[in-house]
């Protein structure tokens, strides 16, 4: 068990877990829209191939953010919650079998089926994860890290310690010096 994180984790992945380099500009150039979050308000699922491929493409190279593998170190189970699409998520998993061994559940943007900055969409994928990482009936055992305001408030609202991942940062430079 990590002392700083506990037995029980759910975790973002993009920002959190680790850092995809997607051109975000360019794709919100070719897609024609300000956000990507806005292609939800489309009846044309198709667009977010290119989304996806580019999520892929960069998961072939990303790294694991390094304070956040650390304190995941002691902890036996967990499951990434996130906006990308699971196949970046598994693409990403492939290449640290360590890591992978200890996911239990990946839900991204096709489980979430709608943007996660929703909070009943987090709901029901923050649900799915606690589900498959805690033991029956200790749902409030669970840690939440991420890196944006909306997750880390949304998991507090449903009962997890809600950990940033700039804090596991400070962490982990503080303990360096």
């Amino acid at each position: 068990m990590s002392p700083a994180l506990g037995a029980h984790v759910v975790v973002d992945f993009d920002g959190t877990l680790t850092h995809l380099a997607v051109p975000w500009a360019a794709l919100r150039d070719t897609l024609a829209v300000a956000r990507i979050e806005d292609l939800w308000k489309d009846s044309d699922m198709g667009r977010w191939e290119a989304v996806t491929r580019a999520e892929v493409d960069a998961a072939g190279a990303a790294v694991p953010c390094e304070p956040v593998t650390t304190a995941l170190a002691g902890v036996p189970s967990l499951a990434i919650l996130t906006n990308n699409d699971e196949a970046a998520v598994e693409r990403f998993l492939a290449r640290y079998p360590e890591l992978r061994a200890r996911v239990r559940l990946v839900v991204g943007r096709r489980g979430l089926a709608g943007p996660k900055t929703d909070f009943d969409v987090f709901s029901r994928g923050y649900r799915r994860c606690v589900a498959a990482v805690a033991p029956a009936g200790r749902p409030a055992s669970i840690t939440y890290v991420g890196d944006m305001a909306y997750e880390l408030d949304f998991a507090q609202r449903l009962g997890a310690t809600a950990v940033a991942v700039t804090a596991l940062q400070m962490t982990a430079r503080d303990e360096a010096s």
